[in-house]
């Protein structure tokens, strides 16, 4: 891992904002730890148990078994399991005290591509995580996503907004998915009391992002790397708000200690919020030499991209348990070049 990835890990494990005394000698279970943000809160908590002995049981439920042992087979203090969340069974564990379900799908091009998946991963495997908690009567925290709120609105969203959606688009297939997701966690609050919560995250990138992922904010930072121009393929003018990868898991581990039985967070940096076009302004600004934005508006392309309009959550109810976010659009942009730049790191 790099040296920003790392640095991430180490000053989470302990921070001492996080309920630490309610998670050591607990049983954590986390999915989508294959991924980015599901990854990195696995690797704090191994590493918490590395630096002060902790005795936090790490259970990953995964579908690339192998993958999950390349990064933490010779942990202690983890279990790997065989997991499909499209299948939605229910891994048979003797012990769970924290599920954070992180497990998504988060490629827009697959969004289009196969939308049936999408949906069936989402929902089935949220079920099955819900179960779970059920049975053990643990805390779970779902993460969710801020484009539950469609296209938004003029004004800051609170958690008790709805987002317009267009059901009968292919895109739709994530959001109607989280959106249905956050439902059967109410649901299961409601009838089981079981005690949920869902976090919805602002997009989350940071130390971690591979260089070569598609996603939008990745590929202006490797224009601008490498001396190209930033070709937008829609007009730039949805707004969205952003938050670090290491603040986004403080968050959810701030959730899974925390927060309120039945409730949803935004979490998101406030300060971040711009429009596409803004962002990949500030990029070429910050980070390139020669680097220009210019418009090239792609229908098809376009396709791909969750629905125009303004995304801008309020966060107060996070910030009301003691969340605060670190580090700013430009910040999450330098870590991960960084990382980019000099990949290699002894740390871990």
């Amino acid at each position: 891992m790099g040296l920003r990835y790392s640095e991430d890990v180490e000053r989470l494990a302990v921070d001492d904002r996080i309920a630490w005394e309610r998670l050591d000698g607990s049983t954590v279970v986390v999915t989508g730890a294959t991924g980015l943000i599901g990854g990195l809160l696995a690797r704090v908590l191994v590493r918490r148990n590395e630096v002060v002995g902790a005795g936090i049981r790490v259970v990953l439920p995964v579908r690339n078994v192998a993958k999950a042992q390349a990064a933490f087979g010779e942990a202690a203090g983890v279990r790997i399991v065989a997991w499909d969340a499209s299948a939605g069974a229910v891994p048979e564990l003797d012990a769970c005290d924290y599920v954070v379900h992180c497990a998504s799908n988060t490629d827009s091009r697959l969004m289009v591509e196969r939308p049936v998946d999408t949906i069936t991963t989402t929902v089935a495997g949220t079920q099955a995580m819900l179960e779970l908690a059920r049975a053990h009567d643990a805390r779970m925290c779902f993460v969710s996503s801020m484009e539950v709120y469609g296209s938004g609105a003029d004004d800051a969203l609170d958690e008790s907004r709805g987002g317009e959606l267009d059901a009968m688009s292919v895109r739709s297939s994530y959001p109607q998915a989280k959106q249905l997701a956050e439902t059967l966690c109410a649901a299961y609050a409601g009838q089981y009391g079981t005690n949920v919560c869902v976090a919805r995250l602002a997009q989350s990138f940071g130390p971690g992002i591979a260089n070569a992922d598609r996603r939008v904010f990745a590929e202006f930072a490797r224009c601008c790397l490498e001396g190209r121009d930033i070709a937008l393929l829609t007009d730039g003018s949805k707004q969205n708000m952003y938050v670090y990868t290491a603040d986004a898991v403080r968050a959810l581990l701030t959730l899974a200690t925390r927060g309120e039985r039945g409730l949803a967070y935004n979490v998101a940096n406030e300060d971040t919020f711009c429009s596409i076009y803004q962002m990949a302004q500030m990029v070429a600004k910050a980070f390139g030499t020669t680097t220009q934005v210019t418009r090239v508006v792609d229908e098809d392309a376009a396709r791909r991209y969750a629905v125009s309009g303004s995304i801008r959550m309020d966060v107060s109810r996070m910030r009301a348990l003691g969340w605060e976010p670190d580090y700013q659009l430009v910040d999450l942009y330098r870590r991960m070049i960084d990382d980019w730049v000099a990949p290699d790191c002894d740390i871990m």
